[in-house]
């Protein structure tokens, strides 16, 4: 996919909110981010090593004592670079802070759909006897295991970011609803919502409900060009956010127009990052409502 493309929607939306040199600056010839760097952790929760991704912001070497947000990606290797050079390329231009990213891969597919799926969720609607989910011992490597090495070997502040997409989206979703305090910023695009019969729809709703001082900020995204199960599970989520969101919890959703479940994420994740870092500014399209107690990130 043509890195334009996906830095199209930013650069209108940073139009609309009168930033067109910066749109000019977008649409250069700019150099993309910087190869990764691999490393491995040794996860406790999981009982295997897990390898990860890390992309290093423009300033970290140059800039010794200072600290920044990091947004751990799902799927690294497949979503981390794009979010990588979006933040990159919108720190640039002062859209948000700089950032370290760090993408988490699957070490297979077997692994992606037992980490992924919640507990209590069938990991495979196709296969009679399919085990659960195990995504809260996913989320336990998360907090217990990927965080602190990465901050125990960068200098990242206490503003973290989760992103997933499809049911990366899903398990995203999962980790609001089991950790809420884990993360200051979830992003969820294209979330497979409509697995075991939109289990996680009703789960989230309890959520909102149970728990009203939650305090993070929700962008959601789904391509208007995506499937029919996938559309109603997602405008069924968005239902229950309008209806119980606490006062505290800032989101926005957004149908990203004219995209399919392959490229949405791409599409999205730059103005759900723009949007995470300071809830003040509003996406030209979609719906928002973010309480009045919302401070920004991007200081």
């Amino acid at each position: 996919m043509k890195r334009w493309l996906f830095l199209l929607p930013l650069a209108m939306a940073l139009a609309a909110a009168g930033g067109a040199l910066a749109c000019l600056y977008l649409l250069g010839d700019e150099d993309e981010t910087s190869d990764a760097i691999e490393a491995h952790v040794a996860s406790s929760a999981l009982g295997e090593s897990r390898p990860y991704r890390v992309h290093l912001p423009d300033s970290y070497q140059r800039e010794p004592k200072r600290r920044y947000p990091v947004v751990y990606v799902l799927d690294g290797g497949a979503q981390d670079a794009h979010t990588a050079d979006s933040s990159a390329l919108m720190a640039r231009i002062g859209a948000m802070p700089e950032a370290i990213v760090v993408g988490i891969p699957s070490v297979s597919a077997e692994h992606r759909q037992r980490d992924y799926t919640p507990p209590g969720m069938r990991q495979d609607l196709d296969t009679p006897g399919s085990a659960f989910g195990q995504g809260d011992r996913f989320l336990a490597f998360l907090r217990s295991d990927l965080i602190p090495d990465i901050e125990r070997r960068y200098r990242a502040n206490d503003a973290r970011m989760l992103a997933g997409y499809s049911r990366g989206g899903l398990f995203v979703l999962y980790a609001l609803s089991a950790a809420p305090d884990l993360f200051r910023g979830y992003l969820a695009n294209s979330p497979a919502l409509w697995r075991d019969d939109d289990a996680m729809v009703s789960r989230f709703d309890r959520f909102l409900v149970s728990q009203p001082r939650t305090d993070a900020r929700l962008f959601l995204s789904l391509g208007t060009a995506e499937n029919e199960k996938m559309t109603r599970a997602f405008r069924s989520a968005l239902d229950r956010v309008r209806a119980h969101a606490p006062p505290m919890l800032c989101w926005h959703a957004q149908f990203t127009p004219d995209a399919g479940h392959n490229h949405n994420a791409a599409l999205a994740t730059p103005v759900g990052l723009r949007w995470i870092f300071d809830p003040g500014w509003v996406p030209p399209s979609g719906n928002s409502a973010c309480g009045a107690l919302a401070v920004s990130l991007a200081e």
